[in-house]
């Protein structure tokens, strides 16, 4: 590692004698104090080239061509001017502005704004004309993404210290995250990319592989999803990875970017932007033998996802040329701040492309600041390039890499700036972090740590790791075993797992528990083994057999789901084969054979009935066999994914989601007793309504084609509703009582719109306490048992962020009817979490 260090340091040495050639001005923007002013401006005099100072007032602006006069602004602040002549290489310069803007005199203020709405809309004009005259193109791009931490209180020491996992953990948490890449972008409207990485350097892994034991205190409860989701962990303080993360096309009416605001923004240069901003004329300079005018844009709501500050328009052609701009703060919903400088330049008559995109952001992380920085740099363009059919359906990004860790020489060759100190002095840490987590000794580390047995391990659990061997085995702890609301009172459960990683990346697991129930002295259990193979179909085969008690509706409200009505006891055999069929479409086929018990001859606890009243009365049925096929088919049309080092990183799907399942009771089979067909189809799709907000529906349908020996554990369960708990509206009814299901067809719809602040957003008061609307409502029809029920919502969102999480604590009023009882209406309280592996919340 030593040597590879020393082989670093030279070659950037020699690398920064290269990069010398083009000098570079750096430093910080400062306050009369001495304070930082963060998303200062830093200019090129005449001319729209210019970049913005983090988080902590610091800038680096390259100059090509000396002598160069540089400009420095902050709002409320004079602006500075100075011209640097001979300078080579690096050129530190800090700056402190003085308090006092300079004023526009106030008689031209009405011709500045005339002559400013004249040219916007000689601009709005010609907006569609620029955007459909680029069609598509393919362009060499350079990305940089960056985090910092300002850490409070930090007692960092410049040694790397890697003699613990604190250590590196310390290491990770308070230096930057630093990613690059060289990618090859292919473009097509509306809004489908496709990149080609050629060359990457990744440092946005913050975490070190967890070395502990954990305690396993869930139960598995909803309905199973057979497709994958996005598995590859990353930064959620990451606001952008890609162009197709958030493509800022300033001539589009719309940018949707929602990891930062929900609802889309509005460009300046929109056909409406007339009704949302104030334009001023704030002058022109000649650029290149062009002239550009300067105009200033100001928001007219403060709380609406809009921007402010500067566009560079051309004169005569009006295209957009430039822009700098910060997102009005009381619209982010992640951030504290957000800029964006970007850059248009003609490449051919009457085609202008972004050429250069600079992006800085703050949050706040507990007491410590976050700062973030994106550069992407484009070059190299084709314009309107036939892309042959089926191009852009499926794979999104493509990694031409061979080996990710020689990807310097490419980055060295095509990097348009080189790496600050900063960046240089942390590759070198970040290599020795990645050498670390990668040798022999961290692995050793990792397993004595998960191996080692303390005081608490018989209350966590003891486990055994073979890192080499690729071996695992855990049985929990007293904390896991304990189940005080089993069936018949207090049972004790003993629940373990082993794995096996094979060299070929599959993966062996068996897992199972022995639950003791001390009331009935009856001994349950259960044992299972999967097989995941063949990374690139999804594929996973699956057995499990036990004598064990197992929900009836595993997706029933919270009063009900550990009642004693919502169990039998179960004998079962169940074999699952799973696979992706092709892109997007998954399929599993199941076999199950079960001897259903009712839980007639069991001792309850007394307590049991006094909690759940009449919902612990057991399920009354009589003991039967089961012979059940199943086949489930998903299909994500269009799904987007990525390959990863292996691996099949799934990113979603832009329309909607189908699933279809078919379930057959075979007769005869092995006894069974049943002898039915059930066949049900689910659509289910989130979309945005523009600047409406954005909503998710759900419809599904089902029938009971056959029913010649249908029992009550095999009908259409439906989740009840909880008296003060918000449930999943997409999934489940407010007001539709404890339990219900059907042994005929169905039909349910659900919707829930979130507005995003399209109503309340324009209301003085609620848009300052960032109050939001949100609306829906469901119906649900038996004919069977002819009934019909229908209900409908509304209510107020706040959404919170805690350090990496973003929640929304909501308050609703509910009402419905239905026709076997009168109109119902109550208040009931919610929390929604933002998943930021697939950036959606849950409903």
């Amino acid at each position: 590692m030593k040597a590879r260090t020393l082989f670093l340091l030279a070659f950037l040495f020699l690398c920064q004698s290269i990069w010398s050639q083009v000098a570079v001005l750096s430093g910080k923007v400062l306050d009369e104090n001495g304070d930082p002013l963060p998303f200062a401006s830093v200019y090129l005099e005449n001319s729209t080239y210019g970049v913005s100072s983090d988080g902590k007032g610091r800038y680096r602006l390259p100059l090509y061509s000396l002598p160069a006069e540089i400009g420095f602004s902050y709002v409320g602040y004079q602006t500075y001017t100075k011209t640097f002549d001979d300078i080579e290489g690096e050129h530190l310069f800090d700056i402190q502005l003085k308090l006092g803007a300079e004023l526009m005199e106030a008689e031209i203020v009405g011709d500045t704004r005339n002559r400013a709405k004249m040219i916007m809309q000689e601009v709005r004009d010609r907006r569609r004309d620029y955007k459909n005259a680029l069609g598509s193109y393919s362009s060499d791009a350079y990305m940089k993404l960056k985090l910092e931490r300002e850490v409070v209180d930090t007692t960092a020491s410049d040694s790397l210290d890697l003699s613990s996992k604190e250590g590196v953990e310390k290491l990770i948490k308070e230096n930057m995250v630093l990613s690059e890449s060289i990618a090859k972008i292919d473009f097509e409207r509306p809004q489908r990319y496709k990149e080609n990485i050629l060359a990457l350097r990744d440092y946005t892994d913050r975490e070190v592989p967890f070395v502990g034991k954990s305690i396993n205190l869930s139960i598995s409860v909803g309905e199973e999803d057979i497709a994958p989701v996005r598995r590859r962990s990353k930064n959620p303080y990451l606001m952008w990875e890609s162009l197709q993360d958030a493509d800022f096309d300033f001539y589009d009416n719309l940018i949707h970017f929602e990891k930062i605001a929900q609802k889309p923004f509005l460009s300046p240069i929109a056909a409406t932007g007339g009704l949302a901003y104030r334009y001023d004329y704030e002058g022109s300079f000649i650029e290149d033998n062009v002239r550009i005018h300067w105009i200033n844009v100001t928001p007219l709501n403060p709380t609406e996802p809009l921007f402010s500050g500067t566009l560079f328009i051309e004169d005569e052609s009006f295209a957009l040329v430039g822009v700098d701009l910060e997102v009005n703060p009381l619209s982010l919903q992640f951030c504290d701040r957000f800029r964006i400088i970007q850059n248009y330049e003609e490449v051919e008559d009457g085609i202008y492309v972004p050429v250069r995109r600079e992006m800085n952001y703050t949050l706040k992380d507990g007491r410590d600041k976050v700062l973030g920085k994106v550069l992407v740099n484009q070059s190299e363009f084709e314009v309107n390039p036939a892309f042959p059919f089926g191009h852009f359906s499926g794979e999104v990004k493509r990694f031409e890499v061979s080996d990710f860790d020689q990807a310097d020489s490419i980055l060295q060759a095509k990097r348009p700036l080189q790496l600050d100190p900063s960046e240089q002095v942390f590759i070198q840490k970040a290599d020795s972090i990645t050498d670390y987590l990668n040798s022999d000794e961290f692995f050793a580390k990792e397993d004595s740590a998960f191996n080692k047995i303390n005081w608490w391990s018989p209350l966590i659990g003891v486990g055994h790791r073979n890192r080499i061997k690729g071996t695992e085995w855990y049985v929990e702890g007293l904390l896991g075993q304990i189940n005080p609301v089993g069936i018949g009172g207090y049972r004790h459960r003993l629940p373990g797992r082993w794995q096996k990683t094979l060299a070929n990346d599959d993966l062996i697991e068996i897992d199972g528990f022995v639950d003791y129930g001390f009331r009935n002295r009856d001994v349950k259990g259960r044992i299972g083994a999967g097989w995941t193979y063949r990374p690139d179909k999804a594929m996973r085969t699956y057995v499990r057999a036990g004598d064990f008690y197992e929900m009836i509706n595993n997706y029933a409200s919270i009063e009900q789901i550990f009642s004693r009505s919502n169990f039998s006891r179960n004998q079962t055999v169940f074999v699952s084969q799973r696979m992706e069929l092709f892109n997007g479409l998954y399929g599993e086929l199941a076999f199950d054979y079960a001897d259903q018990i009712p839980l007639k001859d069991i001792t309850f606890a007394n307590w049991s009935n006094e909690l759940f009243g009449e919902l612990n009365e057991p399920s009354d049925f009589d003991r039967y066999t089961k012979t059940e096929v199943r086949l489930e088919l998903k299909w994500r049309i269009n799904q987007k994914y990525y390959w990863y080092r292996g691996r099949k990183e799934v990113i979603g799907s832009d329309y909607p989601e189908l699933r279809f399942i078919y379930r057959k009771g075979i007769n005869g089979m092995f006894n069974s007793e049943v002898d039915f067909d059930y066949l049900e189809l689910t659509a289910d799709h989130e979309l945005s309504l523009a600047r409406l907000g954005d909503m998710h529906w759900r419809a599904s349908m089902g029938s009971f084609v056959n029913q010649k020996s249908l029992r009550l554990l095999e009908h259409r369960y439906f989740r009840g509703s909880d008296r003060f708990f918000f449930s999943d509206p997409t999934r489940s009814f407010q007001l539709l009582g404890p339990t219900l299901s059907t042994a005929d067809a169905y039909f349910q719809a659900n919707v829930m719109h979130h507005f995003n602040g399209t109503i309340l957003g324009k209301v003085p008061l609620f848009n300052r306490m960032k109050l939001q609307l949100a609306a829906g409502g469901g119906t649900l029809l038996l004919p069977g048992e002819e009934f019909r029920h229908a209900e409908v919502f509304a209510g107020l969102e706040r959404t919170f962020r805690i350090k990496e999480e973003l929640f929304r604590l909501s308050v609703y009023a509910v009402t419905s009817d239905n026709n076997l009882q009168a109109a119902d209406y109550t208040i009931k309280f919610g929390i929604n979490f933002f998943n930021t592996f697939t950036n959606k919340w849950e409903y």
